[in-house]
């Protein structure tokens, strides 16, 4: 409509196509991101009416859409926080993550109008002959014998990880992807924010998850028991699906602990 595209930057990576473009509007120029959707479950949709009635100076700015296709939001300031402390001496993910915890009750406590967040896979237990394989079949048994009964609804963003977040001078300058938001689990969408990935080099200690519950608590409360209790099913998830030898050795490190605390 009234951007005109001069040259495509890049292809960064993610679920849908997103290209990263330089243009104009109204006779200035903007470095900005189309994400045009290209999958099945694609919503667009979901993404723009959640921005749109948000109130976050962290949210995307939208330059225009097209609920049914794409969404054109300017670049946002900032970098990822695995970028940071790989290109950064001296940095500490310890002290990003109280901001990190804060930022994720502030959006929790978020009152819009909302559909329910779209049903994924790590919403429930993982296929038991998969673990079985894995030789963590004992934590199979676990999660279906102690679903948690409590559960707090609230909005959700839905896929709130350090890839999706950016960071400048220590706060939260831009949470991206909206598109799987809605009104959720909020122990869930804790739980997804902070278990360790494939290759993540942060989030992976006891402290660091301590500061992100501090400063969650600091706007609102959480369960700290179905948190950690979905961190053991989305572990369990991640570990059918990477084929990282490192990361699986960490991953069952931490459910054999997790599994004891839980006997203890």
């Amino acid at each position: 409509n009234s951007f005109k595209i001069t040259k495509v930057l890049g292809y960064p990576h993610a679920r849908n196509d997103v290209f990263y473009l330089t243009g104009e509007q109204n006779g200035k120029k903007i470095n900005c991101f189309l994400k045009y959707g290209t999958k099945n479950d694609s919503d667009i949709k979901r993404e723009v009416n959640a921005i749109k009635q948000l109130n976050f100076k962290f949210l995307p700015k939208i330059i225009e859409s097209d609920e049914s296709s794409y969404i054109l939001t300017k670049k946002m300031p900032g970098e990822r926080l695995s970028y940071i402390l790989k290109n950064n001496k001296g940095e500490r993910s310890i002290d990003y993550m109280y901001e990190y915890g804060k930022s994720l009750a502030l959006i929790h406590q978020t009152n819009i109008t909302a559909q329910s967040v779209k049903e994924r896979s790590f919403f429930s237990v993982p296929n038991k002959e998969q673990l079985e394989k894995l030789k963590i079949d004992y934590i199979y048994s676990y999660l279906q014998n102690n679903k948690p009964t409590e559960i707090c609804s609230c909005f959700c963003h839905g896929d709130f990880h350090y890839a999706n977040v950016l960071w400048k001078n220590k706060k939260i300058s831009a949470v991206l992807d909206w598109e799987l938001s809605g009104i959720g689990n909020r122990d869930f969408d804790i739980a997804w924010a902070i278990f360790n990935r494939p290759g993540q080099e942060f989030l992976r200690t006891k402290r660091e998850i301590e500061l992100f519950f501090k400063g969650y608590l600091s706007i609102a409360p959480y369960n700290e028991n179905n948190v950690y209790y979905y961190m053991a099913q989305i572990y369990a998830h991640f570990l059918s699906i990477s084929k990282n030898g490192e990361y699986h050795k960490f991953v069952k490190s931490w459910l054999k602990r997790f599994i004891k605390k839980q006997k203890s």
